[in-house]
């Protein structure tokens, strides 16, 4: 005995995690497998990621954060040398470009907005 499905709007669709997934293949009149929902025309398009809409983003592709300059150590209780503040410096500086790249990506990728 054939199984009987129906199509019904996304909208009123509700998930059921504990039900079993089926393939389904959908024939015409003649029992040829044919598409719904598009053509080869028209294609179906994910729309974008809005602030107020659903939609697709891209995967940003982000370099690795790495690790944190070893060359900044802790404090040892007097004033910070040159060299040693100039590190610190070096860390900072190391990181903002990274947080800004990640925030850059971040945009690029329709993630997140800018204002």
């Amino acid at each position: 005995m054939a199984r009987q499905f129906r199509v019904i709007p996304g909208a009123s669709a509700k998930l059921d995690p504990n039900a079993a997934v089926a393939d389904v293949i959908f024939v015409d009149a003649k029992g040829k497998p044919t598409d719904i929902g598009g053509s080869a025309a028209a294609p179906y398009v994910l729309p974008a990621a809005a602030e107020n809409a659903l939609g697709g983003v891209k995967l940003a592709n982000v370099a690795s954060a790495g690790n944190a300059n070893a060359a900044v150590g802790v404090a040892a209780g007097d004033a910070p040398t040159k060299a040693e503040h100039d590190a610190l410096v070096a860390a900072y500086n190391d990181l903002a470009k990274r947080v800004n790249a990640l925030v850059a990506g971040l945009v690029a990728a329709g993630v997140v907005k800018t204002s």
